[in-house]
């Protein structure tokens, strides 16, 4: 790899589908970017990856080995550090005052860049039931679309008591036909989730509003699956449970130091997109890309947003370039026509000695 500048075009926080997405745009148009990657990810745990064409069933840790690999084997405009970011502020920068970022990591290690592209993922909430944590993400997923295929044939829960389980239902209906919800409690006096539970109802799913002492992991697969101890009553043994944790940015303190806008939390709390189209934040120069500014988190959908990312960092750069040349140019033909307007000798300074004022005033 050639040396690395002192300034690159940008730095990358965050080392998944969205981060390498917006690493490969920049070495596709020879341009640098350094990409910060914590090795911690969301996913963590998960074996198989699916819904992302060309790498369905594949193991996300294979994934991005992968696309690393593609990046540092052909191009020579980005670098990999395997560290994580705790500090993120805006600083002129270089002899030109450019106004771009710098980045501190663990270690205390500075970087600085252009712009600022934010890909540092989500992390989900669990609820406060014993043996939760202990079963995700082998008997516990958020995304039927993404795990409930490999677990159909056997006994599926639902934990949730909202507007949206129906949705849920509806899924994993399509993978067996024994759906119970866990309401782990009564159920809301609420007319829009009573309407829910009476449509799951219709459809053959059973509710249980029993409160749940604590789920047991019975074995790796489904086929052993997981228990579900009441506070009262007999357990229930099932193959999976489909579960909607609450999420949070990953790295929320970097997007308060940069004092980056997010919406409101009951919305997600994730960072808010000014414009869509190259995923800009409240602060110029700072982009996101995938879980952190997405309600939909899913990888397919992080890696173009991360490509909307990289290709607005790319066109503010451009335009920025664009703008100082034109003015250099302007520049250049107003001293051009300063020059011409007085003949070699007889230039304002010459007058000005003779003491013709008369001629410049």
């Amino acid at each position: 790899m050639p040396p690395r500048p002192p300034i690159v075009d940008a730095l990358i926080i965050g080392g998944g589908p969205a981060g390498l997405a917006a690493s490969l745009a920049f070495a596709r148009t020879r341009t640098t970017a350094i990409v910060f990657d914590s090795q911690s990810y969301r996913n963590e745990g998960i074996t198989h990856m699916h819904t992302v064409p060309s790498r369905d069933h594949v193991n996300p840790y294979e994934f991005r080995s992968i696309a690393r690999e593609q990046i540092t084997s052909r191009y020579r405009s980005v670098w990999f550090e395997q560290v994580t970011i705790t500090q993120a502020m805006k600083k002129l920068l270089g002899k030109e005052k450019y106004d771009g970022f710098e980045v501190t990591d663990s270690e205390g290690r500075s970087y600085q860049g252009k712009k600022l592209i934010l890909a540092t993922g989500s992390r989900d909430v669990f609820p406060t039931i014993a043996g939760f944590k202990e079963n995700w993400p082998q008997h516990i997923y958020q995304c039927l679309a993404c795990d409930g295929f490999e677990q159909q044939g056997t006994p599926i829960g639902v934990l949730d008591c909202s507007p949206k389980t129906a949705h849920f239902v509806n899924m994993a209906l399509n993978f067996d036909s024994r759906v119970t919800i866990l309401t782990n409690g009564p159920v809301p006096g609420y007319p829009a989730i009573k309407q829910q539970l009476r449509i799951c109802e219709a459809w053959g799913a059973k509710v249980d509003s029993r409160r749940i002492r604590r789920l047991i992991n019975n074995g790796p697969t489904h086929e052993e699956g997981v228990t579900v101890e009441f506070e009262e009553g007999e357990t229930l043994t099932l193959g999976f449970i489909a579960h909607k944790s609450a999420t949070v940015n990953r790295s929320q303190d970097l997007i308060d130091q940069l004092g980056v806008e997010c919406v409101d939390p009951g919305l997600g709390g994730h960072i808010k997109i000014l414009n869509p189209m190259f995923n800009t934040t409240s602060v110029i120069g700072c982009f996101a890309g995938g879980d952190t500014m997405q309600a939909m988190k899913q990888a397919t959908v992080s890696m173009a947003d991360g490509l909307k990312a990289a290709a607005g960092a790319a066109m503010e750069i451009a335009a920025e370039r664009e703008s100082a040349t034109w003015k250099m140019l302007e520049e250049q033909n107003i001293n051009a026509t300063k020059n011409a307007s007085f003949p070699e000798g007889h230039g304002a300074a010459a007058m000005l000695s003779s003491g013709d004022s008369k001629a410049v005033n």
